[in-house]
């Protein structure tokens, strides 16, 4: 690891993986799921005997799958047989961890599952997903659920009305259930009059709080309409304020991400995730879910983590692919082009989604992707060069054109910043290789192999005397005098031994802007 634990939330979406082309003349695949106290049983029925049979998508995590029928075998996504067979019975179990931009192949929801009907889809031949008939039982969306996620389970999870099923646990508590059930219904009222395009089903919310983690939030969108949130346990409750921003940027991925195709979804993921964050936070506030100043908070946490992301070297577009990059400097892309749009008197950033997505739409081969985001863009606008032009300067630059935008930045580390400045400062001096630690609360554990003194993954109480995670800033200006005189800088652990680690280098105030003064988001 080579930075802190697993940020709280942790937003994903992927483009779904298209269907390999079936024969027409072929029957189709008929795959059954059945609901079961540990996960589902997808029992198969194939046209024609079969030596093998390959399933469709690779990225899938399938270390939890076990074919029960006897004489066969799963390796690497196929199944396998010493003689011809046409039928055979697949037993899932959730899975056991999320991953970065991969959809869960089978996830807890309450008493029921999600289950993500791409996974089990054969190569080369029509699949056809069917679920159990079972009283107890329903399933959401009952048709073409092949295509996407598609909840199954007990009818009294299932709520909401004609504007979208809304699905939980009856016993959800009411402080996560309440500020769901409010973002996802204000968020698609919002979004239809800014965009004014119609979704192509009934959308469907699944909330779950029996994620495996690590991530605290996780969420993602298919085509079946169908928006999975889940959560780690008890997480949420550590910044119940990001709850609603959550689900309003799920929902817009219904527009901007599922019933078009994202051209660009996997090169240049920034643009519908960014798009996607700052439609969230632009249209919380506009909903009143988010101050104006919780939102220009959001917006420079942002701002500093493209800027830790992409620095000033030239840019490498492999670092906008994956990681937090991809939504901050999306974000940043977003909000620029705003600000532009808005001060030309040239409508905003949701009239060119609009027009992006309706011209999509229209052409359903090829859908949409940056360049067309870019050509709804003013010529000169620097939302359209900002990711492209050198790196020297380019932070200047950014600056100089948001001051004239009516932005002001100052400098304004926080607790957490001066935090992790001061550690990585002091491990960086002791290190070899990797290193970082885990922020949990009351317990900050160090973590490096090769980090002399700090190795061992000791459990800090104290450094300099102060409590890293309830002093920062008394810590931090311990640590910088005591670099400044390259003095050892002192650690107390949790068992009261005390480490001392080198400092020989000054230990500098880090940049992290904070928005004074910026135009508002409300619409």
């Amino acid at each position: 690891m080579n930075g802190i634990a697993a940020s709280l939330m942790a937003l994903a979406w992927t483009a779904s993986s298209a269907a390999s082309t079936p024969s027409s003349s072929t029957p189709p695949v008929e795959a059954r799921v059945e609901r079961t106290a540990e996960g589902v049983l997808v029992r198969y029925r194939l046209p024609a005997p079969v030596r093998s049979f390959t399933f469709d998508d690779k990225d899938v995590i399938r270390d939890r799958w076990r074919v029960e029928t006897q004489g066969l075998a799963l390796a690497d996504g196929v199944v396998t047989g010493d003689a011809p067979f046409s039928s055979f019975d697949l037993r899932i179990t959730p899975d056991a961890a999320e991953v970065d931009r991969i959809y869960m192949g089978l996830s807890r929801a309450g008493e029921g599952y999600v289950v993500y009907g791409p996974a089990l889809r054969a190569r080369g031949q029509d699949t056809r997903l069917r679920f159990s008939d079972a009283a107890s039982d329903v399933a959401l969306p009952a048709d073409n659920a092949i295509v996407g996620y598609a909840f199954v389970g007990p009818a009294d999870h299932v709520g909401g009305d004609e504007r979208g099923a809304i699905v939980a646990r009856p016993d959800l508590p009411a402080d996560l259930a309440q500020p769901i059930r409010d973002a996802f219904v204000s968020s698609m009222a919002f979004y239809q009059a800014r965009l004014g395009l119609d979704l192509p089903y009934r959308p469907a919310i699944v909330v779950s709080t029996d994620s495996p983690g690590p991530s605290g939030f996780r969420g993602d969108v298919t085509d079946t309409g169908v928006i999975s949130v889940r959560f780690h346990g008890d997480s949420w409750r550590y910044d119940p304020d990001a709850v609603a921003l959550f689900v309003w940027h799920e929902v817009f991925h219904l527009w901007n991400g599922h019933g078009v195709v994202t051209r660009d979804g996997d090169a240049a993921p920034w643009l519908h995730e960014g798009g996607a964050e700052y439609a969230a936070l632009a249209g919380a506030v506009s909903s009143d879910a988010m101050s104006e100043a919780q939102a220009r908070t959001a917006l420079a946490g942002r701002l500093n983590g493209c800027r830790r992301a992409i620095g000033v070297d030239g840019l490498d577009q492999s670092s906008l692919r994956s990681g937090g990059a991809v939504y901050d400097c999306g974000t940043l892309v977003q909000w620029l082009a705003d600000l532009e749009l808005r001060q030309a008197g040239a409508g905003d950033v949701f009239s060119v989604w609009r027009d992006v997505l309706g011209a999509g739409r229209r052409n359903p081969q090829d859908g949409y992707g940056v360049a067309d985001f870019e050509a709804a863009l003013p010529p000169d606008s620097a939302a359209r060069t900002f990711l492209k032009e050198p790196g020297e300067g380019r932070w200047r630059r950014l600056q100089d054109r948001m001051a004239r935008l009516g932005v002001r930045f100052v400098n304004a580390p926080g607790p957490n910043d001066l935090r992790v400045a001061a550690l990585f400062h002091v491990a960086a001096a002791n290190c070899q290789g990797t290193y970082g630690f885990y922020d949990e609360p009351g317990a900050l554990k160090l973590d490096g192999d090769r980090c002399g003194p700090l190795s061992g993954g000791p459990v800090i109480d104290a450094v300099e005397g102060f409590d890293p995670q309830q002093d920062s800033a008394a810590m931090f200006e311990a640590v910088q005098k005591r670099c400044a005189e390259t003095l050892p800088v002192r650690y107390r652990t949790r068992e009261g031994a005390v480490l001392e680690a080198a400092c020989d280098a000054p230990l500098e105030t880090p940049q992290v802007w904070a928005v004074a003064v910026a135009p508002p988001l409300k619409r």
